[in-house]
């Protein structure tokens, strides 16, 4: 017995390990899809719940703190408690799994369920943590986001979203695993479907135009902590004035001087040369008397005339305790069309790309601030969540990130335009506006919703069935 927990938990840690190979830095998205079968093949031959409940928790074990070594920047003395809670979520869902199995598994029909609802559990709980988890709410490492390395599988999120595609990869891990104990027809049905799925998105990269509506000349500064007049003077270099439009990074600029008005009046004197529409990230330390925190963009007009202001909606968990949150996300209408801001850690959620381009938006416009500080593993985990956002909503993003990555990103997730992190200067390229919205956009984003209602029954169940 004691050598058969020995392999079992041999397994745990080999997913992962796996898991880990899949995300930044190394980037092998085909490992998804293989990375989960050790795990269920162990809980399936694990004695009960409770075993099954330490395998997934030292799959946990293995994967978050090699994949996440650089949020202790952010973190801290917490640091292990965040790894123990992400890896608990992996224990709950593999002692779910485990006595699922003990109602659903004997038959065809219930290997069916059990392979359905092992993506649909591991869907629902990441949508949890990832979205929904309070001041927790991480959406790092979601399994949808690792096939950004795959642009045939990456199509689909415009009719699942990710939540959707990660439920597809567990599932399809867990019909390998019981193939692996001689039961195949999980993965005799599922197996074909993932390959309809792939040449689904071919044929989709091959018909969707992503140049046909009107082009956009994009300015994206890229600059940390530095003197307003240097954000300036990377503004008014001929290639970024003569741009359509012109971003920069969340916080560029701090309005905590007392006087408001006769500042930004001053700023929009500063960029009256540049011809572009202006969407620049700025906010409040709150450190005045009488002032609150605020995290916020100011747009401005090609005559530089105030347009407008959008909030953020998505506080950074540790970085911005007392951050006041923005409700619902907003469109802002300009002469160049309908832009849909999202300021940096909104993007890393569904939400408010959705619903700006269920509002009518044309193109994304994201400034994000990384710090340097936060390492450049943190950037590239970061950035890859972008191309995501890009192909759920249909449209066109541009990001303008402090210290990197800058990006012009298509509707089907493609990089056209990116400057590396930890340089300084300004990204110049095209973008599009388009009419947004996909199937994700009117019904797919109800996936996630509902897988994690049917987790939350499921856990009702096997309680009940237990007492």
């Amino acid at each position: 017995m004691r050598h058969h927990n020995k392999i079992s938990f041999a397994l745990a840690a080999s997913s992962g390990l796996l898991l880990a190979g899949v995300f930044a830095p190394l980037r092998l998205w085909a490992l998804a899809w293989p990375a989960l079968i050790p795990l269920f093949y162990a809980v399936l031959r694990s004695r009960n719940a409770k075993m099954a409940a330490l395998l997934g928790f030292t799959t946990g074990v293995f994967f978050y703190p090699l994949s996440l070594t650089w949020i202790s920047t952010v973190t801290g003395n917490l640091t292990l408690l965040f790894f123990g809670v992400f890896s608990l979520w992996i224990a709950l869902q593999a002692a779910l799994m485990r006595r699922l199995w003990d109602f659903l598994g004997s038959r065809a029909a219930g290997q069916l369920a059990w392979t359905a609802l092992a993506g649909i559990s591991w869907a629902g709980i990441e949508y949890f943590r990832s979205e929904l988890f309070g001041w927790l709410a991480c959406p790092w490492l979601g399994l949808g986001y690792s096939q950004a390395g795959s642009p045939q599988i990456l199509q689909t999120l415009s009719v699942w979203g990710v939540y959707g595609l990660t439920a597809v990869i567990v599932s399809t891990a867990a019909a390998l695993a019981l193939f692996a104990n001689k039961k195949r027809i999980p993965a005799a049905v599922l197996v074909p479907l993932v390959l309809l799925a792939a040449l689904w998105g071919g044929r989709r990269l091959n018909n969707f135009s992503t140049e046909t509506c009107a082009p956009v000349k994009t300015a994206l500064v890229q600059a940390e902590a530095v003197p307003l007049d240097k954000l300036v003077k990377y503004s008014l270099q001929p290639e970024a004035a003569a741009a359509d439009l012109l971003v920069w990074p969340e916080n560029s600029f701090m309005l905590d001087n007392g006087d408001d008005e006769k500042y930004l009046a001053a700023l929009a004197k500063k960029l009256k040369p540049s011809k572009a529409v202006a969407a620049l990230g700025s906010g409040r330390y709150g450190t005045r008397p009488g002032t609150r925190r605020e995290n916020f963009m100011l747009f401005y007009g090609r005559d530089k005339k105030y347009l407008g202001r959008y909030d953020k909606m998505h506080p950074v968990p540790f970085v911005e305790t007392g951050l006041p949150a923005r409700r619902t996300p907003a469109i802002i209408d300009t002469e160049l069309g309908r832009l849909g801001p999202q300021i940096c850690y909104d993007l890393a959620f569904e939400d408010g790309s959705r619903k700006v381009a269920q509002l009518g938006a044309q193109l994304l416009v994201s400034p994000t601030l990384d710090p340097m500080k936060w390492g450049v593993l943190q950037h590239e985990q970061h950035s890859d969540m972008s191309g995501a956002r890009a192909v759920e909503a249909g449209l066109w993003l541009v990001r303008a990130a402090s210290s990197g990555r800058s990006q012009i990103i298509d509707p089907l997730g493609f990089t056209r335009a990116e400057l590396a992190t930890g340089k300084e200067g300004v990204l110049t390229g095209t973008a599009y506006l388009r009419a947004g919205g996909t199937f994700y956009t009117r019904l797919g984003w109800l996936f996630a919703p509902l897988a994690l209602a049917v987790t939350a029954a499921a856990l009702l169940f096997v309680l009940f069935k237990r007492k």
